[in-house]
Order: structure tokens, then C-alpha cells, then sequence
């Protein structure tokens, strides 16, 4: 023997490895490409070798799902905390939350992409999960907004706007980078934000780089 022997993967790394493969292959061809028997070809080991992991391959997914979207709700939660004191209590918080969101999606894309372009054949449970975190997103805007601005007229509303503009800016960064540059969403996220908060454009964007 030529002593060349591979260390025996723990369960912890195994189910690692198993789900970084799965990511790979849907964020590509979508859920349905994802079978255990291409899964386990590509981790080198026998297909039971999953079903002792997750059950089926339902419960793989779902690990997935879970493992992503706490995931990216840690992201969230480092981009919002990261937020400089003075960047606080300023109009401009949204703006520095929404730059920082770009950060996260730059360095995790495959995690982002799954749930802003939810994949082919996606499981109930990651639409679960995206309702159930579009509702918390929501909560935090119009929380915000008033914030900024208590006599806003409509904030349910106006944070639903909000939401679905950083939604679809968040989406092209992701779909047409080369296009989508940071410079061009975050001016347009300034300017979104100078209207909601009644300052004028020219105000709002002397203050970047604040």
C-alpha cells in the first residue's frame, strides 16, 4: 500500500460536503437536478450514505434551506450592526443598510441568489422561509421610516416601495453585475431614499462617503 490513505469524514463534514454540492448543482440547473445519485457520484460515496443524513432527499433540501437563510439572516444582522452610530441616527441608514446588503451579496452570491431568484422545482419550505423573512424586512422599513420620518403619510405602504425596489436592485447586482455596478444601485438607492425623506438629491449625495 502506498500509505496514501484520505481521513474519514466526520458527520458534521459530510453534511457539510453533501449540501455544498447540492448548493452548487441547484444554484446552476435548478432543484430538480439535484438526485441523490448525482449528489452522491460527485461526494464519491454510496446514495444511502445521504438518506442517513437527511432522511430523503426532502430533508435535504430543507437542510439547505434552513442553513441558508440563517445564513444570510446572520449577513443581515452584521450589515445592520456594522452601521456606523452616526449613520444611526442620520436619514441615510437605509442606504448605508442597503450598501452593506450589496457587500454580503458580492461575497455569498450563491446564498442570495436562492432567495432572490428562488430556483426551478424549489420545496414549499423555502417559500415558507421567504414569506416569513419578507415579512421581518418589512416590519424593520416601516420601523425605519417612521423613524426618520414620523409624520410619514402611508409608511405600510411606502415600505412595501422600498422593499420591492431594493428587491429588484438586489436582483440585477446579482443577474447583470457587469451593468448593475455598486456605484449606479447605491445612487439610485440615495436618491429613493432623498425623496422618501424630503431632502433634496443634491444634499443626500453630497453626503456620501459620510
Amino acid at each position: 500500500m502506498t500509505g496514501d490513505k484520505r481521513r474519514r469524514m466526520s458527520a458534521e463534514e459530510r453534511r457539510k460536503q453533501l449540501l455544498d454540492i447540492a448548493q452548487r448543482i441547484i444554484d446552476a440547473e435548478g432543484f430538480p437536478a439535484a438526485t441523490p445519485k448525482r449528489i452522491a457520484d460527485e461526494a464519491g460515496i454510496n446514495r444511502t450514505v445521504i438518506y442517513q443524513q437527511f432522511g430523503d432527499p426532502a430533508g435535504m433540501f430543507a437542510a439547505l434551506v434552513d442553513r441558508e437563510i440563517t445564513r444570510a439572516g446572520v449577513q443581515f444582522a452584521q450589515v445592520v450592526a456594522e452601521v456606523p452610530d452616526v449613520g444611526r441616527t442620520g436619514d441615510r441608514y437605509l442606504v448605508r443598510v442597503f450598501e452593506g446588503t450589496l457587500n454580503a451579496i458580492d461575497a455569498h452570491p450563491a446564498t442570495w441568489r436562492l432567495f432572490l431568484f428562488p430556483p426551478e422545482g424549489a420545496p414549499a419550505e423555502l417559500h415558507r422561509r421567504l414569506a416569513s423573512s419578507q415579512d421581518f424586512l418589512l416590519s424593520f422599513l416601516t420601523r425605519e421610516l417612521l423613524r426618520m420620518r414620523p409624520d410619514l403619510h402611508d409608511p405600510e405602504y411606502t415600505a412595501r416601495m422600498v422593499q420591492a425596489a431594493g428587491r429588484e436592485l438586489l436582483q440585477l447586482r446579482l443577474s447583470d453585475p457587469e451593468s448593475a455596478t455598486r456605484e449606479r444601485l447605491s445612487a439610485l438607492m440615495r436618491s429613493l431614499n432623498a425623496d422618501i425623506t424630503g431632502r433634496s438629491g443634491e444634499k443626500a449625495l453630497s453626503e456620501r462617503g459620510e
